[in-house]
């Protein structure tokens, strides 16, 4: 897999803390900064109750906490808790960015489990929100090779398995393929400087 999970950007915490100080209630995003602080210093206890206060005490941004502290039950190995953490922060937000973490987030976490069906139309539906991202195109790539690897050994056990959605994965692949490799031509032949040798 190209990276493991997203993690949140530092201008969606410095846009939550200035959303949170301009309403006046800048304990909550206090708290968030802290449980973020000590997520990426792997005390995942205190960051989820950092988290925890925060959602207590906030009416706005919610997703955000339920974003990283789904985060964190990952990073916990709580995969379920994980799901319904991300289900949460779905479900409060329309930030494209968050939706698009959210997808790619689940995606790892799919693929992690062995669950690559589940992680392929995750890591789909991160691209339809931002289809320009070389990390969630990889981990689809990853995700439809180990689907198909997998077909063989359930036909070889007696399973009759439907090849119409391994049809339209195949042709989404191919496409994604074709429009990055116009892209790496089209960029090589910019750097090309033609010389005559005289």
């Amino acid at each position: 897999m190209a990276k493991d999970m997203k993690r949140p950007t530092w201008m969606g915490i410095l846009g939550f803390l200035l959303l949170t100080i301009s309403c006046q209630n800048s304990t909550p995003s206090t708290r968030v900064l802290a449980g973020n602080l000590s997520y990426g210093r792997g005390q995942y206890q205190k960051a989820i109750l950092q988290y925890l206060w925060a959602d207590d005490e906030i009416r706005v941004g919610k997703d955000v906490i339920y974003y990283n502290l789904a985060n964190v039950y990952f990073a916990l190995g709580e995969g379920d808790a994980a799901l319904r953490s991300w289900s949460m922060a779905e479900s409060n937000t329309d930030d494209a960015d968050i939706l698009f973490r959210i997808a790619f987030n689940r995606g790892v976490l799919y693929y992690h489990r062995g669950r690559y069906d589940e992680s392929y139309r995750a890591f789909r539906n991160a691209l339809t929100i931002r289809p320009s991202d070389i990390d969630a195109k990889i981990n689809l790539e990853d995700s439809l090779s180990r689907i198909r690897s997998a077909v063989p050994q359930n036909n070889l056990a007696g399973e009759d398995r439907s090849t119409e959605g391994d049809e339209d994965s195949q042709r989404l692949l191919d496409y994604v393929k074709r429009k990055e490799a116009d892209s790496w031509l089209s960029q090589r032949d910019d750097d090309v400087v033609y010389t005559e040798d005289w």
